[in-house]
């Protein structure tokens, strides 16, 4: 059956603002806030475009990434989420998160974003190791990492996430278990731990291609995610993917959209989205005969974005057409990083029972979920379970 537009639920919206360019970020990024509100105000314009084409869907998530969304000033917040709501059915159940560092958190700033229908708040930790906090070139201490939380938590948030990076060179497995204790401690919702990785264009890809930092070896990076595996779970901290951690109840409903491969409408500069071939094509993609669907991103500068909003344009710079092989292969594959693992045809199954025997897969009667290992070895598992159906 072909998907259709109303299977589109979920919108994210990217703002680009940060108070400095981590090292390792490459998403896409600027320093300061300048031009915050023109660029506010044509973000609101390109979603309010987004359901002229669209209709005006019903969305049961909402996030909004960055950059740094909570370094602009929460009145622009709280106008952008009203516009989403002016524009959208959003439910009334609808999880809508908003990225935040704990250097631009305070309680009357997280009030206004509560009243405004902000009900999940993301904190960029990353670590509460000076040393490493240097390295990656965040600007708060751990002190005040903390304190956000609480922060939050006053102004009336039940649904807090903290983002951690391991791997860091210099952070050896005694400090990254003091900093998972420290943050579980905190008890927010949900923790999520990702392994810094040397992204090309970053300064830390930089930094290593001149030799001046040497990445964490894998061994390494393998036992600092068996740590967080350990306290995170003694915590009471279940492991639903392979990053992200939560209390029962607080998996993030938008993430699992992404891992579950379902569809995404997309906003503001950087942005990618994920829509069926026919709500594609609403919005003036190309869409090649036989595609179920396209992903699509929009281009990286600023002000080309905002020109092509004024101009009454979706600033989308580039996509990529999913016929039903690679819409399969993609579907194993981020369904393998979820706990609750994935579900697969009858063609697949001995492939998956050979691998199980490896110890890389847990087979379910059709329903499969990467072991331990498997997790180290996921894209090879992947190209073994579905590489020949869908070649």
């Amino acid at each position: 059956m072909t998907p259709a537009v109303d299977e589109v639920r979920s919108l994210y919206l990217h703002i680009p603002f940060c108070e400095r360019k981590c090292e390792y970020c490459d998403f896409t990024s600027v320093a300061g806030a300048t031009g915050s509100a023109a660029y506010m105000e044509a973000l609101n314009e390109e979603v309010r475009h987004l359901g002229t084409c669209l209709g005006r869907l019903t969305l049961d998530t909402v996030f909004i990434g960055g950059g740094t969304p909570s370094l602009v000033e929460p009145e622009l917040l709280a106008r952008l989420v009203a516009v989403v709501h002016d524009t959208f059915s959003v439910t009334a159940d609808a999880e809508v998160t908003m990225e935040a560092n704990p250097s631009s958190i305070s309680a009357a700033r997280a009030r206004v974003w509560k009243a405004a229908g902000v009900n999940r708040v993301s904190i960029g930790v990353q670590s509460l190791e000076a040393d490493a906090l240097h390295f990656l070139g965040r600007v708060h201490d751990a002190d005040r990492a903390l304190a956000a939380v609480d922060d939050v938590r006053e102004a009336g948030f039940t649904s807090i996430n903290c983002d951690l990076i391991y791997a860091v060179p210099g952070l050896g497995d005694v400090r990254w278990r003091r900093t998972l204790e420290r943050v579980a401690a905190a008890r927010p919702t949900h923790i999520s731990c990702y392994e810094l990785t040397v992204e090309p264009g970053t300064p830390l890809h930089t930094r290593v291609t001149r030799g001046q930092v040497t990445p964490v070896d894998g061994a390494r990076a393998m036992r600092q995610h068996r740590i967080a595996l350990e306290v995170l779970g003694l915590a009471g901290y279940d492991q639903y993917e392979v990053s992200n951690f939560a209390l029962s109840g607080e998996e993030c409903r938008h993430n699992l959209v992404y891992w579950r491969n379902g569809y995404y409408a997309a906003a503001g500069v950087g942005a990618h989205g994920h829509l069926p071939a026919d709500a594609a094509a609403a919005i003036g993609l190309d869409v090649e005969a036989g595609a179920v669907s396209v992903r699509h991103w929009h281009g990286r500068g600023i002000a080309a974005y905002a020109r092509a909003v004024r101009a009454g344009a979706f600033p989308i710079t580039g996509s990529e057409p999913v016929g039903p092989a690679m819409r399969e292969q993609e579907r194993v594959m981020l369904g393998l990083r979820l706990r609750e693992g994935v579900r697969l045809g009858a063609a697949s199954l001995d492939e998956a029972h050979s691998l199980e025997g490896l110890g890389l897969l847990a087979v379910d009667g059709d329903r499969v979920r990467a072991t331990e290992r498997g997790e180290a070895l996921l894209n090879q598992v992947t190209l073994r379970l579905v590489g020949d159906w869908a070649a």
